[in-house]
């Protein structure tokens, strides 16, 4: 029987493996029928309910028309987003020219973009894909999240963040230019320098230190020569702009608000504002505090913890495994995605370049994040909105499935000291 091989999948052209595969076990032809079901959802939501996406694209449409015409952000006219993320907006605008500039045709070229960044993204994980396991995982999440993937600008931050991950042990001035302009284009990536940082300590290899302070440094240097040059006077603007923002619908504290308020305890409203869905209640005053003193809290406490199994493994093997960093990483964005009090969908696009190099029941909850993250939006956002029971149950599912994940990658991490074969390209010590 001649078989079609792909790195860490098998295809074969005979059904009888598949009958034998589906008969075995009745719960995979269930876990199958419910895929096939999703992907027939998945495409109608890509096709036929476009109109979710026409706020985002209209203003990202709207800019690069006005740096076009010729006028400067954050000179001329103000945007909520830092600064290097104009170049995944102003390109398409760019191409769209050549078919005369429309809506249509931005859409056309952001779309083709992205797809060009899923591969890109590809190939950065077939780099260190030793296990021949995290591509095809890669694939199969992205396919799951293809209605937001195509139609945010978040795949370029995130490619950004995969080649600084990659890169930190053997490039690590490399590394240091991709977080900055990871950073500078969504900030999020921020909390990687504490795990970047811990990692060269423990790894005592002061010159990777140097180097990747070089590295985040020149990129620094450079982005704020340009602004300054630009006349870019409010460039950090949109830190003021998320600061003044409220506890999103779909976000943690959203949630347990939402689920509260089906059972009485909690009067609240849903109400647009900043671009999106925000809740407002009489407890929304103190939920925000009770963030911003958990937040930083929370942080102290996973880099004491990243400090602590760093070490242990850099005790027992001698070097801390790629493996182990690349799930410091996911753990440490997750982190900052549950802390948040905005948990847009496309947030999860961050942890794409990541997820699949862990292990399989992490992978697996993040695809099944993946397919509820996309049935509540685009799927039935109005449901929510509407603070339907199901929607309200379903939103409170995918929180919990995250919190989930959160704890599998923190397994992973602190299980990396004690195993003696770990899949993933090690580093050496200095």
């Amino acid at each position: 029987m001649s078989e079609f091989k792909i790195p860490g999948m098998q295809l074969v052209h005979d059904n009888v493996v598949l009958r034998k595969y589906l008969t075995k076990n009745p719960r995979h032809g269930l876990v199958l029928a419910l895929i096939l079901i999703y992907l027939a959802l998945e495409s109608y939501y890509l096709f036929f309910r476009f109109h979710g996406h026409i706020q985002d694209l209209t203003l990202y449409h709207g800019i690069a028309l006005k740096m076009l015409d010729g006028q400067m952000p954050f000179r001329d006219f103000r945007i909520e987003y830092p600064v290097f993320v104009l170049i995944p907006i102003l390109l398409p605008g760019i191409l769209s020219q050549l078919a005369g500039g429309s809506f249509e045709s931005y859409v056309y070229w952001f779309v083709a973009q992205n797809l060009g960044l899923a591969v890109g993204i590809a190939w950065i994980i077939a780099q260190s894909d030793t296990t021949g396991k995290a591509l095809p995982r890669f694939f199969v999440a992205t396919l799951f999240f293809l209605p937001l993937f195509l139609f945010r600008f978040d795949p370029f931050p995130a490619i950004l963040t995969a080649l600084a991950v990659t890169n930190v042990s053997c490039r690590p001035f490399i590394s240091g230019m991709s977080l900055m302009a990871s950073v500078a284009a969504k900030l999020y990536s921020i909390v990687l320098m504490p795990v970047f940082g811990l990692y060269c300590l423990f790894n005592r290899d002061i010159t990777k230190w140097i180097w990747l302070i070089a590295g985040c440094g020149c990129f620094c240097g450079a982005i704020a020569g340009c602004i300054a040059w630009a006349g870019m006077d409010a460039a950090l603007d949109f830190m003021h702009y998320h600061l003044l923002r409220g506890i999103q619908i779909e976000s943690l504290a959203g949630g347990i608000l939402l689920l509260l308020e089906q059972t009485g305890l909690v009067e609240l409203d849903v109400a647009h504002s900043f671009g999106a869905m925000h809740l407002v209640t009489p407890l929304s005053g103190p939920v925000l505090q009770c963030i911003n003193i958990m937040t930083p809290l929370s942080f102290v406490l996973m880099a004491s913890f990243l400090a602590w199994a760093f070490y242990k493994t850099a005790s027992t093997s001698g070097s801390i495994t790629f493996r182990q960093l690349n799930a410091a990483a996911a753990a440490q964005i997750l982190l900052f995605i549950l802390l948040n009090k905005v948990l847009s969908p496309q947030y999860l696009i961050w942890l794409l370049p990541l997820v699949p190099f862990c292990r399989f029941r992490a992978s697996l909850i993040f695809a099944v994040t993946l397919m509820l993250t996309i049935l509540i939006f685009p799927g039935h956002y109005y449901s929510l909105i509407s603070k339907q029971l199901l929607m309200v149950v379903i939103l409170n599912i995918r929180n919990a499935l995250l919190i989930w994940l959160f704890i599998e990658l923190v397994s992973e991490i602190a299980s990396a000291y004690v195993t003696q074969s770990v899949s993933g390209r090690p580093t050496p010590s200095a």
